[in-house]
């Protein structure tokens, strides 16, 4: 059962598991790394929480803020043992920044070696000969912010920033995400459309492909994204105690989310 924790006017919802609160509703979103995954494992509960919503008949799309498309993130999710008659879809934001994408030639900004998946968008190899920055990924420490100032300096052409996210963890720690290098270009004066955790576009384009069920639960690490974006979607919020929010207590949590849990189990 919830057990509810008051503090003055404030109060949390805690749940032991998600089978607390699971039949309340129609469909779920939920947040890849952190939640299902520390991105080399799945976490001791995520199957058997995927297997069990998947009985119950609780349709699930996988969300996240990866610069790639959604196939390679399906491939991601059940190379590590997650089946996929588990859920609809991945919904990343690298695919829905890529299905907006009109218009000319685009700059990359990602990852050295990395493939993103957009294959029909002609790239060019310099930002001045662009039409628009697609910032999908991060080469910190590689690259710093310093050479990312540098080669953005006099680019006037928007940008979209395809994962929103600031800071991602290395071996090396954390390091600047796309996010940071999409917020460095906006403070350079750049236009920037963001998509992606905790924008609103990602999360109607999730809704769809779960049927947009009245009830919709969010299920994240990072209240930054996955609460305050579940929340300005006009979703109920779940945020699970690992990833991003590690080690922290709830009482430093904001936004707050609907309920919290310590880690991701049925």
């Amino acid at each position: 059962m919830a057990q509810r924790f008051s503090r003055g006017a404030e109060s949390d919802m805690r749940i032991q598991g998600l089978a607390d609160i699971a039949t309340q509703f129609g469909g779920m979103l939920i947040d890849q790394f952190g939640v299902l995954h520390d991105g080399r494992k799945l976490f001791p509960g995520t199957l058997e929480v995927m297997a069990q919503l998947k009985a119950a008949g609780i349709p699930v799309a996988i969300m996240t803020n990866s610069g790639k498309r959604a196939a390679p993130n399906v491939a991601r999710i059940t190379s590590m043992g997650v089946s996929r008659d588990m859920f609809v879809d991945c919904v990343s934001s690298g695919e829905v920044a890529y299905q907006s994408i009109t218009g000319g030639p685009a700059y990359i900004i990602g990852k050295q070696g990395e493939d993103y998946g957009f294959d029909t968008v002609k790239s060019v190899a310099s930002p001045a000969d662009a039409e628009v920055i697609l910032i999908a990924g991060s080469d910190a420490p590689r690259t710093s912010l310093d050479d990312y100032r540098r080669l953005l300096s006099g680019v006037s052409v928007p940008a979209i920033c395809c994962n929103p996210d600031k800071w991602m963890l290395t071996p090396t720690g954390l390091q600047p995400a796309p996010g940071t290098i999409a917020a460095l270009y906006e403070e350079m004066g750049g236009r920037v459309t963001w998509i992606g955790k905790p924008h609103p576009g990602i999360y109607r384009w999730a809704a769809g492909l779960i049927g947009n069920p009245s009830k919709i639960l969010c299920i994240g690490d990072s209240a930054e994204h996955d609460v305050a974006g579940g929340r300005a979607a006009g979703f109920s919020t779940l945020l699970v105690m690992t990833g991003v929010s590690e080690g922290k207590a709830i009482a430093e949590i904001e936004p707050k989310p609907d309920y919290w849990m310590s880690d991701f189990t049925w």
